[in-house]
C-alpha cells in the first residue's frame, strides 16, 4: 500500500545526461596561472546528501593540497537536475560529461566520494574518456553488499512514512524542524551513530522550501512536509545503491568503463561499517594498485574522525 501510494505522482523526466550543479573552492595563496595548471580535486557526497556535505573540509583540502576543489551535486540531488534513470552507471556518465565540459580530457583529476559518491569515483577511475589521477572511496567497496546499515534503513524507513503521511508534521509551523529532529534523532540506529545521522537526514525536509510556507487550506491540498528529493519516483533505491554494475556484461555494452585499471585508488574502511568483507582481495579485481585503511568507527567517517580523515587524503594526494 506504502509503495503504491508513493508512486501515485508525476513522473520524473527520462535524461542520460543532466548538468550537475557544483561550488569552486580555490585556495588561499595561489595565482590563476598555477591553479590552471594543477591537478582538480572533486568530491561526492553520499546518499540524500548534496554538495554542501564536504564543505567544511574543502577549504582545508584546498589550502593543504594548492588545488582547485570542486564540489559536486549529483543527480537527484541538491540543486542538481531530477531525473531517471538513477544507477551508478547513469551517475558515473554524468560525472564523466561534467568533467569533460569544466576541466577538459587532459586536466588531471582526483575524486574523493563518500557512500553513494565513493562508487561513482571508483567507476570514474574505470573511464579513460577523462585523466583521473586517484580516487578516494570512503567507506563503500567495489562489489555488491548484501545490505546496508541501520543507520540507513531506519531513516529511510521513517522518510517514506512522512512523504506518505503515515506520519504527519505540519509545514509552515515554528516547530516543523524540531518535530522532524525529535522523530529521527529517537530512532535507535541514531541514538549509537556518532555521526549525526538525524541531522544529515532531516537536511532533506530543510533543503525543500516549500516546507517553510504556512499552510493555506485555501489553496494548499496537502499541509504537510515533503522530502526534496523524489523518492516518489525512485522506490527502489535502496535497492539500486547496494548493486555494483555488470561491467562483463549489460551495464558495459557500449565499453564506457575498463574492467582493470593501474590507477591509484585508496579504499578507507570503517570497522564498525557492514559494507566492506574480511576478503581484501575483492577490492584489487578492478583496481590492483588499491590501497586499504581502516578506521575504528562508523560509516559516516568523515564526522566521527575529521581530522584523522582529512590528514590521511592529504598526505595520500601528495604521495
Amino acid at each position: 500500500m506504502l509503495l503504491k501510494r508513493l508512486l501515485q505522482s508525476r513522473a520524473l523526466p527520462r535524461r542520460p545526461i543532466v548538468d550537475l550543479a557544483y561550488t569552486i573552492v580555490k585556495p588561499a595563496t595561489t595565482d590563476e596561472k598555477y591553479l590552471k595548471r594543477e591537478p582538480v580535486l572533486i568530491t561526492l557526497h553520499g546518499l540524500f546528501g548534496t554538495k554542501s556535505m564536504f564543505g567544511t573540509f574543502s577549504k582545508t583540502l584546498s589550502d593543504n593540497l594548492g588545488y582547485t576543489v570542486c564540489n559536486v551535486d549529483l543527480r537527484d540531488h541538491g540543486a542538481s537536475p531530477q531525473a531517471i534513470p538513477f544507477d551508478y552507471v547513469t551517475l558515473t556518465k554524468d560525472l564523466i560529461s561534467f568533467i569533460k565540459k569544466r576541466f577538459g580530457t587532459q586536466r588531471q583529476i582526483n575524486i574523493i566520494g563518500f557512500s553513494l559518491g565513493g562508487r561513482v569515483a571508483l567507476l570514474s577511475s574505470l573511464c579513460n574518456l577523462v585523466n583521473i589521477n586517484k580516487c578516494v572511496s570512503i567507506d563503500f567497496p567495489p562489489y555488491t553488499i548484501p545490505r546496508v546499515d541501520d543507520v540507513l534503513t531506519e531513516n529511510f524507513d521513517s522518510i517514506l512514512k512522512i512523504i506518505s503521511r503515515e506520519i504527519k508534521i505540519t509545514k509552515g509551523t515554528k516547530t516543523w524542524k524540531k518535530e522532524l529532529l525529535n522523530l529521527l534523532n529517537e530512532l535507535p540506529a541514531n541514538k549509537i551513530d556518532k555521526g549525526h545521522p538525524a541531522l544529515y537526514f532531516a537536511n532533506g525536509f530543510f533543503l525543500n522550501s516549500n516546507n517553510n510556507l504556512p499552510f493555506d487550506k485555501h489553496l494548499d491540498k496537502d499541509p504537510y512536509i515533503d522530502f526534496y528529493l523524489p523518492l516518489k519516483q525512485l522506490p527502489t533505491i535502496l535497492e539500486d545503491v547496494k548493486i555494483w554494475p555488470d561491467l562483463y556484461g549489460k551495464d558495459n555494452s557500449d565499453h564506457f568503463f575498463k574492467t582493470v585499471t593501474d590507477r591509484s585508488v585508496l579504499f578507507m574502511r570503517a570497522l564498525q561499517s557492514p559494507f566492506f568483507t574480511d576478503d581484501s582481495s575483492l577490492l584489487y579485481k578492478h583496481f590492483p594498485r588499491a590501497k586499504l585503511v581502516s578506521f575504528d568507527c562508523g560509516h559516516n567517517m568523515a564526522f566521527e574522525k575529521p581530522k584523522e580523515t582529512v590528514e590521511y587524503i592529504v598526505n595520500y594526494l601528495k604521495e
